[in-house]
């Protein structure tokens, strides 16, 4: 190579530096304003009920991995004030864009909420890879909620209680929970009740009297609430199959029967604190409660001897249920980031994760694979079972209805009703509420 001239030394010179630059750069370059666009958006901000500690700390060991979702925030809210906090958020456009919503909420919520379409989230999917009760959320514009969890009934029993009764195991079926009563129901010579068998038969002092007569609605094949074109149609009094009939009003003489102090099976009445407090006390052999109250039970009475077992069922029935509440990720109609939002949830929302959070809850997690898997823990274990067959209804609003069937249920035992007027004016109540 011939000698080069100065200038031509300092020409490719400056060609070699311009070229090192480019390449720095098209290494480097990640869009306008020179960051990358993060796929999760500027910030996804989650609101729930549920304890915040389990869900930061899942967030940020996905942040670890993925750098983009560090974007992502849950915020913990008060269950008493969630629904009021959020309307007034909206209001003043800082609300979050996505709340973790129970199907409890649904009706009353569903104006605020963005129907995810089913061209992205197929009805196949959720059929395949959630719990059946979590179609729930699936309504007929699309799906309202990516499922969690799900916090099934189950029914807690004083293993010492029924040992000093004679029986080695809970009752499995609503015959032998029957026949339980008489054994195990103290009471003294004025009849006053010194120690329960079962918590029914009132309202205000049984903690999931709701739950309980949903529960028993359910096993009675009621087809609940349905959604029409235009309205929702509250058929609670009306039988899936002709083999029963009026499921709310044999429910009601079911329940209310466990007051009647001329009853056989009067098991249970008004002077009692509530249910949960006579069983922490051992004054109640079985206790109608969800899954995630197991840890708190034990808190709170480190000495008593409990378990849990699934919820009963008719000697005869050969479909099992009982009630649930289900838990998802819903997207606002309000966030300005509902794409990013929504590929957050599919990240947070995936069946690892998903399990992580919800059995540390005492939850049951959405997904059909994690329930398969089972677990060691004996309560979580019964949990997962129910979680199968757990269903919910459409609530027109859950503190309404909370009232209504208790005004059902306080209209019997009072006397003032019959238990056909008592159904038939609930029915009339709730399709009012809608």
């Amino acid at each position: 190579m011939q000698n080069m001239r100065p200038f031509q030394i300092g020409l490719l010179a400056a060609f070699g530096i311009i070229a090192m630059a480019s390449l720095a750069l098209l290494a480097t370059y990640q869009g306008f304003g020179g960051m990358a666009e993060n796929p999760y958006g500027d910030e996804v901000i989650i609101w729930g009920t549920f304890d915040d500690t389990t869900f930061t700390r899942v967030i940020q060991e996905i942040g670890r991995d993925d750098r983009n979702f560090q974007v992502v925030e849950y915020v913990q809210k008060d269950e008493r004030t969630f629904e009021e906090e959020l309307v007034n958020a909206i209001a003043e456009n800082r609300a979050p864009d996505v709340i973790l919503v129970s199907h409890e909420d649904l009706v009353t919520l569903r104006a605020k909420l963005q129907a995810i379409s089913y061209d992205n989230f197929s009805t196949r999917v959720l059929r395949d890879d959630y719990l059946d009760g979590f179609e729930i959320f699936a309504r007929l514009n699309g799906l309202y909620a990516i499922p969690f969890a799900v916090d099934p009934l189950v029914m807690y029993w004083n293993r010492d209680l029924l040992a000093t009764g004679g029986f080695a195991t809970p009752p499995a079926t609503w015959e032998s929970l029957l026949d339980m009563v008489e054994r195990l129901t103290l009471r003294d010579a004025s009849r006053d009740i010194l120690q329960a068998t079962v918590a029914f038969g009132e309202y205000q002092n049984v903690q999931n009297a709701k739950a309980s007569l949903l529960t028993l609605l359910l096993q009675s094949g009621s087809q609940m609430v349905v959604e029409g074109a235009t309205r929702y149609e509250v058929r609670l009094d009306t039988s899936q199959s002709e083999a029963t009939r009026r499921p709310l009003f044999n429910t009601l003489q079911f329940y209310v029967e466990f007051n009647n102090v001329s009853s056989p099976l009067y098991s249970w009445n008004r002077t009692f604190t509530s249910d949960q407090s006579a069983f922490l006390g051992e004054r109640l052999a079985l206790y109608f409660g969800y899954g995630s109250e197991a840890v708190r039970l034990r808190q709170q009475n480190p000495n008593l001897n409990f378990d849990a077992a699934p919820v009963p069922q008719g000697a005869g029935a050969t479909v099992k249920r009982t009630y649930g509440q289900f838990y998802g990720y819903a997207l606002l109609s309000s966030s300005n980031n509902q794409a990013g939002a929504y590929r957050a949830l599919l990240v947070l929302g995936n069946a690892a994760n998903t399990a992580t959070l919800a059995t540390e809850l005492g939850l049951a997690p959405a997904h059909r694979s994690t329930i398969s898997a089972g677990t060691s823990d004996a309560v979580l274990g019964t949990v997962f079972n129910q979680a199968l067959i757990a269903r919910g209804w459409l609530d027109p609003n859950k503190e309404e209805s909370d009232g209504i069937f208790g005004q059902m249920v306080e209209g019997v035992t009072s006397g003032r009703q019959q238990a056909g007027t008592a159904a038939s004016d609930t029915i009339r109540r709730l399709e009012l509420a809608f």
